[in-house]
């Protein structure tokens, strides 16, 4: 594929974002420190940030770069040794994560290659109202389909589940199962009881697996928070932030195997289901990170690349860690924790950088808390 190219105002072409990634430049500022034998952490000054051009596009905002790569820096040493850190400098690749609301806006992400489903968005409401039209029917009445063909919500479950591989004749058979659903729910309610889908005997078939609507329900919420790990990433700066968020992306993989490990044939597609996710942000990454080498920007240096390469890395570990039982994935989360810390420390060593300023340490102990929170949710 032709890679995007500048505008003639200097801004990054369109075809780049496509709803899903850019690139955009970072000079370092925050990242650079002076130091001298006798004053250490002296603040070098440099030129500032100005202000970014923002050219509107749909839901994408394109970064104007033109003024950016024609400015140069001066420093104010006073006499005093400067030694320069600059892990958040050069071109920086980013996932985007439009402002998705409704099932509609995360389908149109995933359809630009973006990391999320509208299976995640979709309510059941719709059960509960129908249930209470079907309790509410006379003698002589007869409830079919009332109100509850909800064909956003079984062709969204569908395609998450098969990525796309069911006919007409699949979404029939679930809307049919539906109904009993909403039966059952309306004797719920023809008893006095409080409506409760954990109750329901009635299943619906996904993809040859059977799975109740509460179950796909906790699929739901566990899924969109994993999806969220595969979103807002940024590349190409490696620090805390970063190593962080690309560790994260390779254990929320990890995470979402493990969880449908103990979830029977629903659970197996579900994994696979967020596997796939996983590869379209990796995907976004590794496309911005090709747009930065084929251009040939001066600002995507051998490190920035390198930086990329890193992140990546890391991503990869966390995401072969061992899901064979929750015991193994703990044990073997200290091991991969460790491997991490040795790439950022070989990417250090070879631009002669400092761990400290890439903030690794505080990278561990972040991960080590997340990865706790995840485990709580298996």
């Amino acid at each position: 594929m032709a890679f995007p190219t500048l505008l003639p105002s200097g801004a990054l072409h369109p075809d780049l974002f496509n709803n899903a990634a850019f690139v955009k430049y970072l000079d370092g500022d925050t990242a650079e420190q002076s130091t001298t034998t006798g004053a250490q952490g002296v603040k070098v000054h440099g030129m500032d940030d100005p202000p970014q051009k923002i050219i509107q596009k749909g839901k994408t905002d394109v970064v104007d770069l033109s003024d950016r790569f024609n400015l140069h820096r001066s420093t104010e040493s006073d006499g005093k040794k400067i030694i320069y850190n600059r892990p958040s400098g050069g071109l920086i690749v980013e996932t985007m994560n439009p402002a998705i609301t409704t099932a509609e806006d995360a389908n149109r992400s995933a359809t630009a290659g973006g990391p999320t489903h509208g299976f995640f968005y979709r309510s059941t409401d719709f059960l509960l109202d129908a249930a209470k039209e079907y309790a509410a029917l006379g003698e002589d009445e007869v409830f079919y389909h009332r109100n509850i063909a909800d064909v956003n919500f079984v062709r969204d479950t569908l395609d998450f589940f098969t990525d796309g591989n069911y006919s007409q004749s699949d979404v029939n058979a679930v809307q049919e199962q539906i109904t009993e659903v909403v039966r059952e729910l309306a004797q719920q309610l023809k008893n006095g009881e409080n409506p409760n889908l954990d109750k329901l005997q009635s299943k619906l078939t996904i993809g040859g697996a059977d799975v109740t609507v509460s179950q796909l329900m906790e699929m739901q919420k566990v899924g969109k928070e994993i999806s969220n790990a595969f979103s807002d990433i940024s590349s190409g700066s490696l620090n805390a932030q970063n190593i962080q968020s690309f560790a994260n992306m390779g254990i929320a993989k990890a995470v979402g195997t493990q969880y449908g490990n103990s979830r029977g044939q629903i659970g197996k597609l579900f994994s696979t289901a967020i596997d796939r996710m996983y590869e379209k942000s990796v995907a976004l990454v590794q496309r911005a990170d090709d747009w930065g080498r084929t251009t040939g920007q001066s600002g995507y240096t051998s490190c920035t690349q390198n930086a990329v390469k890193t992140e990546l890395g890391i991503s990869e570990l966390f995401s072969k860690m061992d899901t064979s039982s929750t015991t193994n994935l703990a044990k073997s989360f200290a091991n991969t924790l460790s491997q991490a810390r040795t790439l950022v420390q070989q990417h250090c060593n070879q631009y002669g950088l400092l761990t400290s300023h890439v903030g690794l340490a505080s990278a561990t102990d972040g991960l080590m808390k997340q990865f706790q929170t995840w485990m709580s949710k298996l």
